[in-house]
């Protein structure tokens, strides 16, 4: 397996009202970023964006954005 890295990161006073809106939202947090090697000299930055958040789960729109889900673009 090449070179890899699980960052988790996440913040409990914006991540609690989303979980008590959609408890399911609770598989997703804290939010994870995923960096590996491709092994040929390139790297892989992997993550779900505040959209993906809000479609997996029943969140209003706009919801998970400040959870500190990466951004859209």
């Amino acid at each position: 397996m090449p070179p890899t890295q699980m960052l988790v990161y996440g913040n409990a006073k914006r991540g609690t009202p989303l979980m008590l809106a959609a408890p399911g939202v609770a598989l997703d947090l804290p939010l994870r970023v995923l960096v590996r090697d491709d092994c040929q000299g390139g790297t892989w930055v992997s993550f779900h964006t505040a959209a993906e958040l809000e479609s997996a789960h029943p969140l209003p729109a706009g919801r998970a954005a400040g959870c500190g889900a990466a951004a859209d673009s």
